[in-house]
């Protein structure tokens, strides 16, 4: 057990029960007593109509590289990859390498073509953000609030940066490979005798598997038809995310505009990805809220509202997440459980065959 995660998941909650006793936790009973349950499904079916699109979004990138996946499958590897990004601090970079395994493992393609599909998912997903934290600038700036408006710029500017260095990289082989391998360099540091174990495989994987990832996102790119239809899940996408949360402000009967919500959320994705909790657990409760505040909404519907739509896209994901990884790892073990013993048989089979 990873205690260090099992520390700053605690000092998440921690937090969660602080932001209510700040609420006030007869207030944000009393607003959960109130609050109406029709639009509450609302919210959680939007939640879904979101994943099932970024699951067209992904399978229109797979199917571009030729990668045969069931929806199934694609699903089942976007709930592993949440669950890990969801216990992983900082960047939630931990669930895309998950994310290839499992799929790889289901699909039987290899690693580089399936990581390619992914690096270019991610980077799909941050094209709207970079634009909604623009407009969100643009609200803000109406709004006067200079300090929220310098906050979205910084943001904006950041994650501009990030998507031109991930570019820089990913499209040149050399770089990619310098980057793993300093990667793996620091794990060995951490962790001398597990790299070492896995030394051989890794390096394998590296001059295997990136010449076929630089391949695959090269022609991802290129491929127009494809970039397009996905980057249109991905807005789709994101306004589902921000139409959840307006459900959510309804079901507690406290409507607010769609603008103050994108504000909100943009911001909350940037302070997840700088999270050192992992998930952002309580880290980003408690901005949210804070940032509806500062936009004039009553605190105990501020905290109420974001602890709903936390349960619905942080907590019930990830729980679900963990048991699809689980039952994933228990397969795994038993295939190479029967794996194992059919090479046996075969090998007594040959022992009986050379002694005849």
């Amino acid at each position: 057990m990873d205690w260090k995660k099992v520390g700053f998941l605690t000092f998440g909650i921690l937090i969660i029960i602080l932001l209510i006793w700040w609420a006030g936790v007869e207030d944000v009973i009393g607003v959960l007593k109130k609050a109406r349950l029709d639009y509450f499904i609302l919210a959680v079916l939007v939640y879904i109509a979101g994943v099932v699109l970024w699951a067209l979004r992904w399978g229109v990138l797979l199917k571009s590289l030729n990668i045969n996946a069931s929806f199934r499958t694609i699903l089942g590897a976007i709930f592993v990859g949440v669950f890990v990004n969801n216990v992983t601090p900082g960047a939630r970079g931990g669930g895309e390498p998950m994310r290839m395994y499992y799929l790889s493992k289901r699909s039987n393609e290899t690693y580089g073509p399936v990581f390619a599909t992914i690096m270019a998912d991610r980077i799909l997903d941050l094209i709207p953000v970079i634009v909604m934290l623009f407009l969100s600038m643009v609200y803000v700036y109406r709004l006067g609030s200079t300090t929220l408006m310098i906050t979205l710029l910084v943001l904006n500017a950041i994650l501009a940066a990030l998507i031109v260095i991930t570019l820089v990289i990913l499209l040149n082989e050399r770089r990619t490979k310098r980057i793993l391998y300093w990667f793996f360099g620091l794990i060995s540091r951490l962790m001398p005798k597990k790299a070492k174990k896995y030394e051989e495989k890794f390096i394998h994987n590296i001059e295997v598997n990136v010449p076929k990832f630089q391949k695959g996102f090269k022609l991802l790119l290129k491929d127009k038809k494809a970039f397009l239809l996905a980057l249109a899940y991905s807005f789709a996408f994101w306004f589902l995310t921000l139409l959840r949360s307006y459900f959510i402000f309804l079901s507690i009967k406290y409507p607010v505009g769609l603008e103050e919500i994108m504000v909100v959320q943009m911001i909350g994705v940037v302070a997840g990805l700088i999270s050192i909790i992992p998930g952002g657990a309580g880290f980003i409760e408690a901005i949210n809220s804070g940032v509806y505040i500062l936009l004039g909404i009553d605190k105990n519907f501020a905290v109420t509202a974001t602890l709903i739509d936390r349960l619905i896209s942080y907590w019930i994901p990830t729980v679900l997440g963990g048991f699809l990884t689980t039952h994933f790892g228990v397969k795994l073990r038993e295939d190479k459980k029967k794996k194992g013993l059919t090479e046996e048989g075969r090998i007594d089979n040959h022992e009986v065959w050379d002694s005849g």
